[in-house]
């Protein structure tokens, strides 16, 4: 059996579905089991909800491994990237832990990571856009391009190439940590 929204919307809440139900509307169809577009609506859902719910959610799915206020903290960089729960650990890992590997080899960019460090630990204020401007600043004076500079200490800070938004994502892990990350051995 089947049954579709009167207006077709694809996207609703329990109480527009219990207003718009009608068991006459119920179709005899083959059941379609479609796993991209469930994800796809998942994904929808998750970004219409607020994150105090998404926050308690994650907590919940992930046995309550992970501090709650962290996780809170890293949802709004994530939150329009993701489609189920699951998704949340692969991009927030480096949150919770040091990178053990690193998805690029940094041994031949010591030099960079130590300007790196040494511009940041100069910074007055840890906010992501004092981050930028101070990294941007930087990549312009040594003259590396942005997208390969901005690779470096992404990798550097999380182990990966493709994270959230890395200068709030540094704002988050603070000075202290995201400094001890720029030295890698």
């Amino acid at each position: 059996m089947g049954w579709s929204h009167p207006q077709q919307k694809e996207i609703f809440d329990l109480g527009e579905f219990v207003s718009v139900f009608k068991l006459e509307d119920m179709q005899p169809v083959g059941p379609a089991f479609d796993m991209v577009k469930l994800e796809w609506m998942n994904g929808e859902y998750i970004r219409k909800y607020q994150i105090s719910n998404i926050k308690y959610q994650i907590y919940e799915f992930y046995n309550k491994k992970y501090p709650e206020e962290l996780i809170e903290k890293t949802i709004p960089l994530i939150q329009e990237r993701i489609k189920k729960l699951s998704d949340y650990l692969p991009l927030c890992e480096f949150f919770f832990k040091r990178p053990k590997e690193y998805q690029m080899d940094l041994s031949k960019d010591k030099k960079l990571l130590k300007m790196m460090h040494d511009e940041l630990s100069k910074l007055k204020t840890w906010k992501a856009d004092e981050i930028g401007k101070k990294m941007l600043q930087l990549a312009q004076r040594e003259k590396v391009k942005t997208g390969d500079f901005f690779m470096v200490l992404r990798v550097a800070i999380t182990g990966k190439k493709i994270t959230p938004p890395i200068n709030e994502s540094m704002e988050i892990l603070g000075r202290k940590e995201s400094l001890v990350r720029l030295m890698v051995k």
